[in-house]
């Protein structure tokens, strides 16, 4: 989803910061496939490793992302912890596990709006959109970090979003279901609106990537708070 993103925020004209480092770190080849295809759109690209749940590393990655590319207007919250559906009894989670993902999904999700909102303000203008997870609050089986985890970032998208919005600055959450992952070709296939992507019959990274898009553009402008489900696969 993260990938399906940073292409179609680029076709819409946007210059993207890739960020790896939350709980997994990308092949440098890959990263080099993903800027190249970025480039293809006539968008400028720059990867950062930083985990987003460690302050000074999304910091770091801000204060990169304004001295290569400029203003950070538009934030993906897209990191998050680790789906461990195993983990079936709470009374065994090791808490040290728990933590790692409540840290990446919530305090990720902290560390990056506090670092983005300064600038948006001063701007007037933003557009943060947060991923969660299709009806965690109803969600009745493990993960249970996790689900606690896309719960939270809907709440914080909710009540942020009230705050935001009078100084220009849009807050909405995307809440997919099970979404099979894209591999390189069929992601720039559907960016561009090819391939198998048109005979789709359930949701699909690409499907998440357009309404993102469509909530960073000014026709969103009061579109917020929003927690907006895409529909995946069956399991």
């Amino acid at each position: 989803m993260g990938r399906s993103t940073a292409l179609t925020l680029a076709r819409e004209g946007a210059d993207i910061v890739l960020n790896h480092g939350t709980n997994r770190t990308t092949p440098e080849s890959t990263n080099r496939r993903i800027v190249e295809a970025i480039r293809s759109f006539g968008a400028e690209a720059i990867v950062v490793r930083a985990s987003t749940a460690v302050r000074s590393d999304v910091r770091r990655m801000f204060a990169r992302a304004r001295e290569e590319l400029g203003p950070v207007d538009i934030l993906v919250n897209n990191a998050g912890g680790r789906w461990a559906p195993e983990h079936k009894d709470f009374a065994k989670i090791d808490p040290g596990f728990w933590q790692r993902v409540l840290k990446a999904e919530i305090d990720g999700m902290f560390h990056t709006i506090q670092a983005a909102l300064a600038g948006m303000r001063r701007r007037r203008w933003g557009r943060i959109v947060n991923i969660g997870m299709e009806r965690s609050e109803e969600f009745m089986e493990p993960p249970y970090d996790y689900t606690v985890g896309k719960i939270a970032r809907h709440a914080l998208t909710r009540i942020l979003s009230e705050i935001e919005i009078a100084r220009g600055i849009t807050i909405n959450a995307i809440a997919p279901g099970y979404i099979p992952a894209f591999t390189f070709r069929q992601a720039v296939e559907a960016v561009r609106r090819e391939g198998p992507w048109k005979g789709r019959r359930h949701g699909t990274p690409q499907d998440v990537a357009e309404l993102v898009a469509f909530l960073c553009r000014e026709e969103a402008s009061y579109v917020n708070g929003a927690v907006v489900p895409i529909h995946g696969a069956p399991w």
